[in-house]
């Protein structure tokens, strides 16, 4: 990869400006994906949707104009989920402006699931697809960001595939989470929601999943260790922090939830519904980046942070990705 270039496509937004920066430096190899008549082709970065007074509004990644009337609308999801009511918002926009469902796009690293996504939405497109495009493009400049863009991207992925120790920014770490959460959500017990995001609160991907129960909830985090520290992001290993709390209660009454739950708190327990992939992605080879009981020193089943599971299972109940 190129490291200039590494550090210019950090996040899922930098990777949307790039797209956004391509279609202005040449916009036939877009109109050729969106299967646009000629005409003058603009693009929006970041554009304020909403229906009208009192609807939803959103910030759709993408709104593709053809001469100055907005014809598709494209969100771009790579480490995140999708969360909230942005697709509704999106819908509700894109049908006052006469927008149809085959002209609005969801577009992630690949044509894996991507969590909670709108079934109606177009899969076609991907991001490595669409950068593909402009691998033969007039434009020098279009041109040669596209391959050099093509090959990081493509490194990335196969970053998110292998070993974690081997990953070399944030992003490799969003896109194996959200490959972990999307195959763990399949088979999690009934009720677990995930919510991946391509930032936690503490700078890192993030999975947040949990489990409303009739008394409280189950929590269970996937992060990196430290991901601030000056040895931390992606030098660091995974930790699996299982927490519970009733909102607004004592410790006491968390130990009480957490004995009631003890065997979804197990981290092996957790491993276990996730199916035979995600177990080796997890417990096996050893320098997959994830902490081992061994490794830590002591037990990890059933860890409670009563202090602070009550707020945290609060803050990944409510608190959207982005």
């Amino acid at each position: 990869m190129t490291y200039g270039l590494t550090r210019l496509l950090r996040t899922e937004d930098d990777w949307s400006d790039l797209l956004c920066l391509l279609a202005e430096l040449d916009p036939e190899p877009l109109r050729s994906a969106l299967l646009l008549a000629p005409g003058r082709i603009t693009v929006r970065r970041e554009a304020l949707v909403k229906a009208g007074r009192g609807a939803p509004a959103g910030r759709a990644d993408l709104i593709v104009l053809l001469d100055d009337i907005e014809r598709t609308v494209m969100e771009v999801k790579l480490g995140a989920g999708a969360h909230g009511d942005q697709f509704a918002a999106y819908d509700a926009w894109a049908g006052v402006k006469g927008i149809p469902v085959s002209a609005r796009y969801l577009v992630g690293p690949n044509a894996d699931p991507i969590p909670n996504e709108p079934s109606h939405w177009s899969r076609q497109l991907t991001v490595a697809g669409l950068l593909a495009s402009w691998n033969r493009s007039p434009d020098d400049l279009a041109r040669l960001l596209s391959v050099r863009a093509l090959q990081q991207f493509t490194q990335l992925e196969a970053e998110a595939t292998g070993p974690a120790s081997q990953a070399s920014i944030a992003l490799s770490d969003a896109l194996r989470l959200r490959r972990l959460a999307s195959m763990t959500q399949a088979t999690a017990p009934p009720g677990t929601i995930f919510e991946p995001k391509q930032r936690s609160e503490t700078g890192a991907a993030n999975i947040c999943a949990w489990r409303k129960t009739a008394d409280g909830y189950v929590v269970t985090e996937i992060q990196r260790l430290n991901p601030r520290s000056p040895r931390g992001g992606t030098g660091t290993p995974f930790e699996i922090r299982i927490m519970v709390g009733i909102p607004g209660t004592t410790p006491e009454a968390d130990g009480e939830l957490a004995d009631r739950h003890r065997s979804w708190l197990a981290r092996r327990s957790f491993v276990r519904y996730a199916g035979s992939t995600v177990q080796a992605m997890v417990v096996a080879p050893e320098d997959d980046g994830f902490k081992t009981e061994k490794s830590r020193g002591k037990a990890t089943r059933g860890t409670t942070d009563t202090k602070a599971a009550g707020r945290e299972a609060r803050q990944c109940s409510e608190a959207p990705s982005t």
